[in-house]
């Protein structure tokens, strides 16, 4: 039998071990008959590859990018009876091609899958569980001996005769791992595919045939792993649209029923000698199976097309972009005129003067808007609602604007700075907290550096979270107030002397939210947003909660995203410093990934302050723009969520019998008061995404637990020290 032994590569990160992978090519005791060495479309390292290594014939990716295409451009290139298989990050024991080929002297083996022996970055780990191996891409604990019976290969090293492909096609190009994604299980379903096709073809296991596979230290994070075992669950739901879900997920239940069980019980006798490993080892376990478990679920109910190739946008076909209209609903004129002839929907926002009072996705009929909500606001008294007189510049107060940013993305970074140096406000200035770790990035100084009075200090805060970053502004606010807002926001022009006459009509208020409005809806996943959580703002009323008043709620102080979110929000900086800043266990950048922004509004409630939300100050902020973006914040959300409320059960152990009673009543008012802020009245966006916004909540306590565990929490004294000037 002749050999052909196909390696894809994607990245020159990855440049010493495909060398070392070719390298074990040639020193087989029996040699391949032809090495192919597949590029996925990358030019430099095309070049690289071409110019090393010579005695193989080095390739592109002549189909669409991912590892699915790259293999099947090697397959259609290769000559040879038997077509073996090398991950790019692996490398072959010298028996490898003999040993696999020992196992094809049955003629009713088509399929060979090695023994992929996990190469660990500074050692094997006692806590990682040897059922799980697959997560690394490796062998696992419960598969059959030399000879048996597997169901598919595992494609880090593996073999496969040349009529597979002759008779049922090559791998499908809607899977397979693109880029560093961790998508996979192209071999598992050509695999079945084959068997449906020849039932007493088989695929064995062959564990003389040894391939060892790299594994970084960075894989066994626990975000790397439960985002592994997430994707995997995804994969396995698109196989068993493909095949049908017996074949599809036979071995995965047969694992869950009898080799996860067998292991889990191992793990705890473990924890009596070694708790940290044994622990580790067993939550890694339950969590990983529930994960996977779940990216099936979900999977099955939502990625109908998601094994077809997509091409460019992850928008819908139908999709069109949104124009913003902003209509008074005290005006004359009913209507308003598109100029796109083409328009079907517009997102119209209803004003009564300054003060925002509704929106909704009305129709477009030949390029006239149909204001549906319009007769009902309408029916409001204008009097009612209009704003008192302004104070003086004299009255208002200084304002410090803290704005933290990673600076990824510079142009939308300096349009939110701009936004606020041309404020016409009488007293304040700009703190801008880099809060990149790693130097190299564009400077902020070269893209933002406007012509203006107004005092802007840029500084750099090396502490990972937008906590630290946040408390940093605090520490260089000259401000008697501190607002806070994004670097994807751009403010209105009256927006800081909203918050500085609220702070002086109010003087009890000790923090305070405002409006926050899409800047635009050009893309799909920003819509969903809205229609989702119903924007970021719960009302649009001016509401003022002291502790008298809050008694009378049932929710409060628990449920403080009623005053704001972090795009929005000012606070008296002698309140800030009194409870410490915020926390750094939470936010983004931190473990926990979120709620940083509800736990200071949480904890000032709990300190009876007096907590405003106040329309009037409003912003526009860019939602994320991808669907796969808007699903990550779905779960970082849910995630933030229970992980405050878990610190806050963890600082104060008496808030979890008050929480548990009122629990179910949040729970229904959360759902209910989201369905009435849509602005549709039959969302688009997909109704299991509610899952993941569920697996986030879920997930939020232990991220938070970990959160806890990394970052050495200062004493009340130490954190208001570090605040003041």
């Amino acid at each position: 039998m002749t050999t052909s032994v196909i390696v894809c590569a994607y990245t020159l990160n990855r440049w010493t071990d495909l060398q070392r992978a070719v390298a074990s090519l040639t020193d087989q005791t029996i040699a391949p008959d032809e090495v192919l060495v597949v590029i996925d479309h990358n030019d430099e390292l095309f070049e690289t590859a071409k110019r090393t290594f010579t005695s193989a014939t080095v390739l592109n990716n002549a189909h669409e990018k991912g590892l699915s295409g790259a293999r099947n451009t090697g397959v259609l290139a290769s000559s040879s009876d038997v077509i073996l298989f090398l991950d790019d990050d692996a490398y072959a024991d010298t028996a490898w091609i003999e040993a696999t080929l020992r196992a094809l002297e049955d003629p009713s083996v088509v399929g060979v899958g090695s023994w992929i022996e996990p190469n660990w970055e500074g050692g094997e780990p006692n806590f990682f569980p040897e059922s799980f191996r697959w997560v690394m891409g490796c062998s696992y604990s419960g598969l059959p001996p030399a000879g048996g019976m597997i169901r598919n290969p595992i494609g880090a090293g593996m073999a496969l005769r040349r009529e597979v492909f002759t008779q049922v096609g090559g791998f499908s190009a809607g899977l397979g791992r693109i880029g560093t994604t961790p998508l996979g299980c192209e071999e598992t379903e050509l695999a079945i595919r084959y068997s449906q096709h020849r039932p007493d073809a088989r695929f064995v296991h062959a564990p003389d045939a040894v391939v060892h596979h790299f594994v970084p230290r960075a894989r066994l994070s626990w975000s790397y792993f439960l985002r592994r075992c997430w994707s995997e669950g995804l994969s396995k739901a698109a196989v068993a649209k493909l095949v049908g879900a017996t074949d599809g997920l036979s071995e995965e239940r047969r694992h869950a029923l009898r080799v996860l069980p067998r292991e889990f019980f191992t793990s705890l006798i473990m924890a009596i000698h070694s708790p940290r490993d044994g622990i580790d080892r067993a939550a890694r376990i339950v969590l990983g199976m529930a994960t996977a478990a779940t990216g099936v679920l979900w999977g099955t109910l939502s990625l109908h097309g998601f094994t077809k190739p997509v091409k460019g946008s992850d928008q819908s076909s139908t999709w069109r972009p949104l124009p913003i209209v902003q209509m008074d609903v005290d005006e004359t004129i009913p209507l308003v005129n598109m100029s796109d002839s083409e328009c079907t929907r517009a997102w119209v926002e209803y004003w009564r003067g300054e003060r925002f009072v509704g929106r909704r996705v009305e129709p477009v009929v030949d390029g006239v808007i149909q204001p549906s909500l319009l007769p009902t606001l309408q029916l409001g008294t204008p009097s009612s609602d209009a704003p008192p007189p302004p104070l003086v510049d004299s009255e208002l107060p200084w304002i410090t604007v803290v704005v933290c940013t990673l600076f990824q993305n510079p142009e939308l970074n300096v349009r939110a700075l701009n936004a606020i140096v041309t404020l016409e406000y009488p007293k304040f200035d700009l703190v801008v907290v880099d809060n990149r770790r790693a130097d190299g990035g564009p400077l902020i100084e070269d893209w933002f550096n406007p012509d203006t009075t107004i005092s802007i200090k840029i500084v750099r805060e090396l502490y990972p979270g937008i906590s630290a970053a946040r408390n940093r502004g605090i520490f260089e606010a000259r401000g008697e107030i501190v607002a806070f807002t994004d670097d994807d926001v751009v403010v209105s022009e009256g927006w800081l002397r909203a918050i500085g006459e609220r702070f002086v009509r109010s003087p009890e208020v000790a923090g305070m939210g405002g409006l926050v409005l899409p800047a635009e809806l050009e893309h799909e996943a920003q819509l969903w947003f809205e229609e989702y959580y119903g924007g970021f703002s719960r009302n649009y009323s001016l509401e003022i909660v002291s502790p008298e008043t809050g008694k009378a709620d049932p929710s409060y102080p628990y449920a403080p995203g009623r005053f704001a979110a972090g795009a929005n929000m000012a606070f008296r900086r002698d309140a800030l410093v009194s409870c410490n800043g915020f926390s750094l266990t939470l936010g983004t950048g931190t473990l926990s990934r979120g709620g940083e922004d509800l736990d200071i509004f949480l904890r000032l409630a709990l300190a009876e302050k007096t907590l405003c939300f106040d329309p009037l100050a409003v912003v526009r902020h860019s939602h994320r723009d991808s669907k796969r973006a808007f699903r990550r914040q779905l779960i970082g959300y849910g995630g933030g969520l229970t992980a405050m409320y878990t610190e806050l059960i963890c600082r104060e152990p008496r808030h979890l019998w008050r929480m548990i009673g009122r629990a179910p009543g949040q729970v229904r008012n959360l759902f209910r008061s989201r369905s009435e802020r849509s602005p549709v009245e039959e969302p688009s966006f997909p109704r299991h995404l509610r899952v993941l916004e569920a697996w986030g909540a879920i997930c939020g306590p232990w991220w938070n637990i970990r959160a806890r565990q990394a970052v050495r929490r200062p004493s009340d004294e130490d954190a208001r020290t570090a605040l003041s000037r």
